[in-house]
Formats: C-alpha cells, sequence, structure tokens
C-alpha cells in the first residue's frame, strides 16, 4: 500500500512540473495573433517600401508646336532681314527727336507674327544693322543708323534673341555696335554676332526653351563687311570665303563655339550665315560651299541664311538642313523689276526632336514656312501669304496666289522633303489645338473623381447631440 501511495505521489509531482514547463514556453493564442499580425505588418510594410521605389517616368517637355515624337522638342522661330531704310520708319514716326522711346512706334508692323511666334518656342530675328542714339540723328543706305525703337518692338512681339554678324555690322562701328547690344540687352533679347569685348565674342549664345525642352545655342557670321575692317576681329563674327586666308581660322571659330555651347549643356546648335548676293532664287557659290563645310564638321543641327533680300531653297545635305535664304522680315518697297524679291520673304519654325541632356538624340523633325509680304494693302506690316489667309490678303488675292507658288517652286527647287518641310497652315493648327484642348477636357470631366482620405463626406455622420 505504501509503495502505491508513492507512486501516486511521484506521478503526480513529474506532471506537476510537466504542465509548469508546458504553459511557459507555450505561447498563448493572443501572443501567437500578435505574432502573426506583426509578420503580416512587416511583410506589408515591404510591399508599400517597394511600390514607393519604383522610378517615376521622366518628364517630356512638347513645346509650343503642334506634335512632338519624342521625349522633348524645341521649335526655333527664324526669318530674314529688319531691313529699314527711311521710307519705312518714317511712317511709324510719334515724334522722332524724343529720347524716352517714344520717338517711334513699330508694333503695328509686326503685329501680325505675333501668333506664329507663340507656336513656336524661341523666336530669333536677324538684326541687319546698326541703330542710333535715341532720338537720332539717323540713316539709310548705304551707312545705316536706324530708330533704335525697332528693337523694342522686337521685344515686344515676342523675339528670345536676335543676330547681328551682318555685312552692315561695322556701318557705325565700335559705337554702333555698342548702341545695339546695350539696347538689345537693355530690352531682354539674347544676342550673338558683333561685341562690345573680345571675352563676350568667345561665349557662345545658349537659350533655354521656355517650355522646358532643352537648351538651344546659336552661332552666326558673315561672308563680308562692305570692303571696311572692324578695329578687332573679334567684334564681329565672320565667315570669309574660301581663298581668303581667315577662311578656316572663321570655320574653326564657329565650330569651337559650337563644341563650348555643347559643353554648356546645349541639345541643338543652329548656324546663321549672311550672304552678301542679292535678289537671286538660288543659293550662290559662297553659300552651297560654305554651308556644306560647315555641315561636314557634324558640329550643327541646322544652317539658315539671311542677307541675300531673297526667299532661297531648303536642302538636306547628308544628315543636315540648310535653309539658304529667308528674304526680309520687313522692309521699304522696292520698286526696280529686278528688286522685287526684296519686298518678300519667309518665315520658317524648324522643330528639333530628341531628349534632353541626351547627345545624340535630337534631329530636326520638321520645317513649317509661311512666304510673307513687306504690305498689307497700302500699309507696311509682316503679312503672312498663307493658304488660310490668317490676316486676309496682302497684296490681292491674284498677286499673292503668284508669290506664294514662286517661293513654293524655289523652296523645293533643291529636292526638299515635303513629308519633313509643309507649307505652314497656322489656321488649321490653331484649330486642331483647340479642339485636342477640348477634348482633353471633356474626358476629365467623365473621368470619376476619387475622394481624397479624411474627407468630412466620407466619414460616417455623427448623430446630433440631444439636449
Amino acid at each position: 500500500m505504501r509503495i502505491l501511495l508513492l507512486a501516486l505521489a511521484v506521478t503526480a509531482v513529474v506532471t506537476a512540473v510537466f504542465l509548469a514547463w508546458y504553459m511557459q514556453v507555450r505561447p498563448s493564442g493572443q501572443q501567437a495573433g500578435a505574432a502573426d499580425a506583426q509578420a503580416q505588418s512587416r511583410g506589408s510594410h515591404k510591399q508599400v517600401n517597394k511600390s514607393k521605389s519604383k522610378v517615376k517616368p521622366a518628364a517630356t517637355h512638347h513645346g509650343n508646336s503642334p506634335d512632338c515624337p519624342d521625349d522633348d522638342c524645341i521649335s526655333m522661330l527664324v526669318n530674314g532681314d529688319l531691313l529699314f531704310h527711311e521710307g519705312l520708319w518714317s511712317q511709324f514716326a510719334k515724334n522722332p527727336t524724343a529720347t524716352d522711346g517714344t520717338a517711334f512706334d513699330f508694333t503695328p508692323l509686326f503685329e501680325p507674327m505675333g501668333k506664329y511666334i507663340q507656336a513656336s518656342d524661341i523666336a530669333v530675328c536677324e538684326f541687319e544693322t546698326p541703330i542710333a542714339q535715341r532720338g537720332g540723328p539717323y540713316s539709310a543706305y548705304p551707312i545705316f543708323n536706324i530708330p533704335p525703337e525697332v528693337a523694342d518692338a522686337a521685344a515686344k512681339v515676342g523675339y528670345r534673341a536676335c543676330t547681328h554678324g551682318t555685312n552692315h555690322s561695322w556701318d557705325q562701328g565700335t559705337e554702333g555696335i555698342n548702341r545695339l547690344w546695350d539696347t538689345l540687352a537693355a530690352d531682354g533679347i539674347a544676342q550673338t554676332g558683333s561685341y562690345k569685348t573680345e571675352e563676350d565674342s568667345k561665349k557662345p549664345l545658349v537659350v533655354d526653351s521656355p517650355t522646358g525642352g532643352g537648351k538651344l545655342a546659336l552661332i552666326t557670321g558673315t561672308v563680308s563687311l562692305n570692303a571696311m575692317t572692324a578695329d578687332h576681329d573679334w567684334q564681329v563674327d565672320r565667315l570669309r570665303e574660301s581663298g581668303d586666308p581667315n577662311h578656316q581660322a572663321d570655320i574653326d571659330k564657329a565650330v569651337a563655339k559650337s563644341r563650348a555651347a555643347r559643353a554648356q549643356g546645349a541639345d541643338v546648335v543652329a548656324m546663321s550665315m549672311h550672304s552678301l548676293q542679292e535678289y537671286i532664287d538660288q543659293a550662290d557659290s559662297w553659300q552651297v560651299s560654305e554651308a556644306h563645310e560647315l555641315a561636314d564638321t557634324g558640329a550643327f543641327d541646322v544652317i539658315y541664311g539671311a542677307g541675300c533680300h531673297c526667299a532661297q531653297p531648303i536642302e538636306k545635305y547628308k544628315d543636315t538642313w540648310i535653309i539658304y535664304g529667308l528674304g526680309n522680315t520687313v522692309t521699304e518697297t522696292a520698286s526696280l523689276p529686278q528688286n522685287v524679291v526684296n519686298n518678300q520673304g519667309v518665315t520658317a519654325r524648324v522643330q528639333f526632336a530628341g531628349k534632353k541632356g541626351k547627345p545624340g538624340s535630337w534631329r530636326v523633325n520638321r520645317i513649317d514656312w509661311v512666304p510673307t509680304a513687306n504690305v498689307q494693302g497700302q500699309s507696311y506690316k509682316w503679312c503672312p501669304i498663307a493658304a488660310d489667309h490668317p490676316d486676309g490678303s496682302c497684296w490681292g488675292s491674284d498677286k499673292d496666289a503668284q508669290v506664294r507658288q514662286r517661293i513654293w517652286n524655289v523652296i523645293y527647287s533643291m529636292g526638299a522633303d515635303q513629308n519633313v518641310v509643309r507649307e505652314w497652315n497656322i489656321t488649321a493648327e490653331t484649330q486642331a489645338k483647340e479642339q485636342a484642348k477640348a477634348q482633353s477636357g471633356q474626358q476629365a470631366e467623365h473621368q470619376p473623381q476619387a475622394k481624397p482620405k479624411g474627407d468630412a463626406s466620407a466619414a460616417p455622420k455623427r448623430p446630433a447631440a440631444k439636449r
């Protein structure tokens, strides 16, 4: 009996010890649930962090042109010479001797160009001549000294940059160059071509696209200074013809500026050439040889020209587009039959497409052009001779059609691809933009709006307090 009682006592003690140990090492149901919840929380946290670490798509900047086939685009508007004779500037005189900027008002002359500039990103003018001090005296051909209010009007219509390395750059010597530089700078217009200092002459002009598409560099040069010589060779950018002892140095300088511009972040580089042979429909020997030589360097994305006072062909040479002559933007009417092309011009929008900050990705993907007249009816005014007639006729329907066809024939005379080089119909373009905007707005209206977190309307309503 004693042995049985002793065995039962030992069994009870062992069982008690085992139960005590088991309760200590086994987690409770609540503890297990908490552990599981912590594990799920860690897994969920990892998923959230993983989703946050996804790379956002890069921003795109398509600019003001109607289409962009890549991440980024820059559209540059260029046109021919701002060529002012007394017969032109006198039409816009208010108080010619005034020195406060009110001597002339050229706003009506440039105003019709505004819609074309707004449909571009960066508008660039060709400032043919030096300017006088405010209040005059003024002078016209052959030694120009034109009213400075021309620069004011250029800024007002929307030009963001101007080139001024031309055959008339030295007409007023150092003083004329300095006045033009200071006036354009005061008007907020970036510039290149003739310089106040040697240091300025070495700096490439790089302009940021206001639509964020990238950076455009502008380089220029003139074949001639009308048999004059600047005090210092750096004062005016030159592109002297083959055979001139300075020819290769001029080419090398332009290429060096292009490289410096790209080192400063320029995505595209445009080269402006100022020629001398006037009133011809075809590119002259200097234009062709110089443009091809510049293109062969691979330093330039587009080459365009002014100075001939005539519309000239557009050519694709190897991989480089060349616009040989843009005629005059505004000018006094020339009446001699052989000079009638003086009264005509071309405004072109060149669009570059690529990826901002990625060298080698950029190319010209479209060139839109519109022929222009220097008058509308009896008034001097920049006037588009366009198929859509956005501002009515310039000279009259018959003459407009004749001139438009003549310039069309000239533009395509060197085989420009009409899928790239297209006549600019700004009315159709504007309507398409407005339609696309309206459709986008309608789609936005029909999209369900997600309620933000914490929205009081999404929370359950509390019962009103009883009093």
